[in-house]
């Protein structure tokens, strides 16, 4: 599974995170951020261009696919974005989230479908009342029928991030409002876990503490490891942090992310030898400068410690686009033939599954 291209997303806050703390010790699980930029508005196009845009729109619906990326469980127990090519009328954002929620349901019938050693997180017998759209607020709404059926307390937690997680990959969409039968949302009954009446991915996903961590003095940052699948294909997971605050939160997740993951089912992206030379915020772009006292300089750069780097960095801040330099060398190629002589933006899709 290989991630997509560049593209442009910025990250959001963590301002839901304090609210969840409390359940850190109960859950044995922790919280933070992540928000699409604002999208540019381009002047009405001249009668050719439309048309053009019209003809290329038209061919691309008539494929009659798109891809779809949702928030499974991986057999280690972690959420890993996975992005699925499904069929049918995926030309709005109610009908693609109905779809996204739909793979995230168990269902027997298409168990099969999932890449190797995944499944789908939200209980058998889900059932969907509306989803509305507010583009205004860049909100989606998700209505539920009736209750979710039964869930563990240990798994409420992984619920809430999954659907929010999902949710929030639609394009101009950054928060979540969670209800059932027209009501809000406001705890998951097992767990008693609180449920804001607005969510954004500031709820973290895959949480955990750093050792010695003091909550009332925390920040949260979210890295991109990896991990393989049962079929010995590679993905990423994203893990959201605690750590203790710091005021640069660019530098603070490269750092973490050199330090790598807490659990061995997860596997560093970058070097040990690894350190930051510089690190700086240039108007729409974080540059990052690094020296890794373990490369050849003849080995290629591996692709998947490029698309981790980009990932981390966009996730944390919401500066849309980053600049690499590593050894001094300005104008890298990664192993996959990728330029990063220019600044990169978001790849997407994340962790492409080809069924």
């Amino acid at each position: 599974m290989r991630s997509g291209t560049y593209r442009n997303k910025k990250s959001n806050r963590w301002g839901a995170l304090l609210l969840l703390l409390p359940l850190l010790s109960a859950c044995s699980e922790v919280p933070n951020p992540s928000q699409k930029g604002s999208l540019q508005i381009d002047p009405p196009p001249s009668a050719l261009e439309q048309a053009m845009i019209e003809g290329t729109l038209s061919t691309a619906m008539s494929d009659g696919s798109d891809m779809i990326t949702v928030y499974l469980l991986d057999r280690n127990g972690y959420l890993a974005p996975m992005s699925l090519r499904v069929e049918g009328d995926q030309t709005s954002t109610q009908a693609t989230a109905e779809k996204a929620i739909h793979w995230m349901t168990v269902n027997n019938k298409q168990a099969d479908q999932l890449p190797p050693g995944f499944k789908a997180i939200l209980p058998e017998g889900t059932k969907l009342a509306s989803v509305s759209e507010n583009k205004a607020e860049q909100t989606i709404a998700v209505d539920f029928a009736t209750p979710l059926p039964a869930i563990l307390a240990s798994q409420e937690q992984k619920v809430l991030e999954a659907l929010v997680w999902t949710l929030t990959e639609l394009p101009g969409i950054n928060k979540v409002k969670l209800s059932v039968a027209g009501q809000p949302l406001r705890s998951f009954p097992a767990s008693g876990l609180p449920v804001d009446q607005v969510l954004t991915r500031g709820v973290g996903i895959n949480l955990e503490a750093e050792k010695g961590v003091q909550i009332n003095r925390s920040m949260a940052v979210t890295l991109y490891f990896s991990a393989q699948s049962s079929d010995g294909e590679g993905y990423f997971v994203p893990v959201t942090r605690l750590i203790n605050r710091q005021a640069d939160i660019a530098k603070a997740a490269l750092e973490q992310l050199i330090l790598g993951p807490q659990n061995s089912k997860l596997s560093s992206v970058l070097s040990k030898g690894m350190s930051i030379e510089q690190l700086s915020q240039m108007a729409d772009t974080i540059n990052v400068s690094l020296r890794d006292t373990q490369r050849k300089p003849e080995a290629a750069v591996p692709a998947e410690m490029m698309e981790a780097l980009v990932l981390t960095l966009t996730e944390a801040t919401d500066t849309p686009q980053v600049r690499v330099v590593l050894n001094g060398d300005d104008s890298l190629v990664d192993s996959d033939k990728n330029s990063y002589e220019y600044p990169v933006t978001r790849p997407t899709p994340i962790n492409v599954y080809q069924r």
